[in-house]
């Protein structure tokens, strides 16, 4: 509580410095602003407007030019961009195809560690180089001018024009000095807060943009108390608690998005599926969408039915098929402590269904965020919560998350069967076969019990309406290019 008051008290001192600057929040301080290098989509909100790439992402229009004007593929299905003319840097130097290849090389090098180097895979060579058996010249990526990007591809890959609407793959000058961006860095205080001015270089927007100030407050409740004294402007993510309370108000918004959250199991249980099984069907779900206050129900792939032949597979509450088992050990249930009290009492909730309807006992842990990523990555526990934001709006993106190479693959799999149906996926070209393996892949993660999918996911935010022009699509990508205070 002490911690709470301190902060209440400090945040007004900071933000009232420009009281006409648009404030948001993140949850942790950034590490740095190389968006090449992002493991969480905690900056998101904030990379995305100080580095763009060659499309933008919108829920009605699709792909939309940004810095490019457009690709096309060819009949072997290799895809040639062109840039915008006359496109800079916020430092005033011209931006040109050579600064994208840069980055992909870049990323590409096992020695830059980036996490995502796997959306740049599927390109002849890419993954040879990243493993360090092929020189960069033998790439399939080409800058034949300042204004062309020509990408050839080992696999099929007929999402990558989404790949290059991600600020993962946005390109970065070598000493991140500068921004392609709507906005650019006017000033990080330490520990306090980020202040982004408008980028005058970049090719469109509104021309109003006001300041941006992002505040570090960790706690969901801190953020919610400094919207209601009008401290923040935008709320990021309302607690579920309040939803009921603030679901009328005109400030309320409720947005769905393409997200893949789950229960996932470990090592320890991965011969043990009838254990699986229990954990799966012993949850009563109705009950969890309440505790949740959402519209998907759990139990449902939190994905579009529209990628499905009908609609996105369920399991169901069946004390029936829940094995009879003898079992004695007591299973940890780890989850990020950035899903704050929703996280928990679903947790406790959860650790009570299992024990009452299947006599499982689970020891729950709370971890730092980059700790428990650390923890997933070397040695999962026995369940754990994990929520996944595909790169691109597609089927194959969010089947490809327990793909062998994904850094998202904490679940460990590893199946020629899966393989070979992510491989028919990436080639069918009819709605109806994308639809057919779709749900074929689907399938077989829930057929084998191998995670809880959570269902489908809406994301509870305030925004105060003197601001206008803020768009966050169901990528969960925020886009401030056109924001503006109403007139």
């Amino acid at each position: 509580m002490k911690i709470i008051l301190a902060l209440l008290l400090v945040f007004p001192v900071l933000s009232f410095a420009n009281p006409k600057a648009f404030r948001l929040h993140l949850s942790n301080e950034p590490g740095s602003l190389d968006p090449n290098k992002q493991k969480t989509s905690a900056s998101s909100y904030l990379l995305g407007n100080l580095y763009r790439n060659i499309f933008t992402f919108d829920d009605q229009k699709g792909l939309v030019p940004d810095l490019g004007s457009g690709c096309t593929r060819d009949k072997k299905k290799n895809l040639t961009c062109r840039l915008k003319k006359d496109l800079r840097w916020s430092d005033g130097t011209p931006l040109t195809s050579e600064d994208f290849l840069r980055t992909y090389k870049k990323i590409l090098d096992p020695k830059s560690a980036a996490p995502r180097a796997d959306l740049l895979f599927k390109i002849k060579k890419a993954q040879d180089y990243y493993a360090g058996k092929a020189k960069a010249a033998d790439l399939g990526i080409f800058a034949p001018d300042a204004l062309t990007l020509r990408f050839e591809f080992q696999d099929p890959d007929p999402d990558f024009e989404y790949n290059l609407s991600s600020f993962l793959l946005a390109p970065t000058k070598a000493d991140l000095g500068a921004y392609s961006g709507p906005y650019k860095l006017a000033e990080w205080k330490k520990g306090q807060k980020i202040i982004l001015t408008a980028n005058s270089a970049y090719q469109g927007g509104h021309p109003q943009r006001p300041n941006v100030e992002f505040l570090f407050v960790e706690e969901d409740t801190v953020a919610l108390q400094l919207y209601e004294k009008n401290e923040l402007q935008f709320l990021r993510r309302l607690p579920t608690l309040f939803i009921p309370s603030h679901k009328k108000r005109p400030d309320f918004h409720w947005i769905p998005v393409t997200r893949l959250d789950y229960l996932g199991f470990g090592p320890e249980l991965a011969d043990k599926e009838d254990l699986r099984k229990a954990f799966t069907y012993s949850l009563n779900y109705v009950e969890l969408q309440k505790i949740f206050s959402s519209e998907g129900r759990p139990g449902c792939m939190g994905v579009p039915d529209s990628w499905f032949p009908e609609k996105a597979p369920c399991y169901d509450f069946d004390l029936k098929k829940v094995p009879k088992i003898q079992n004695t050990s007591t299973f940890t249930l780890m989850f990020s402590s950035l899903g704050g009290e929703d996280h928990k009492r679903a947790t406790e909730w959860m650790q009570n269904q299992w024990l009452k309807n299947a006599g499982l006992k689970t020891h729950l842990e709370s971890r730092e965020n980059k700790v428990y990523l650390q923890i997933l990555q070397q040695n999962p526990p026995a369940v754990f919560r994990k929520g996944v934001a595909p790169d691109r709006p597609t089927c194959l993106a969010a089947l490809e998350t327990f793909a062998p190479l994904s850094p998202e693959n904490y679940i460990r799999l590893k199946s020629t069967e899966y393989e070979n149906i992510l491989s028919s996926l990436a080639k069918a070209e009819k709605p109806q076969d994308q639809k057919k393996w779709c749900q074929t892949g689907m399938d077989f993660l829930m057929k084998k019990h191998l995670l809880i999918p959570l269902g489908a996911i809406h994301f509870s935010m305030l925004a105060k309406p003197e601001f206008t022009g803020w768009k966050l699509n169901q990528m969960n990508q925020l886009d401030l290019s056109n924001l503006h205070q109403r007139p």
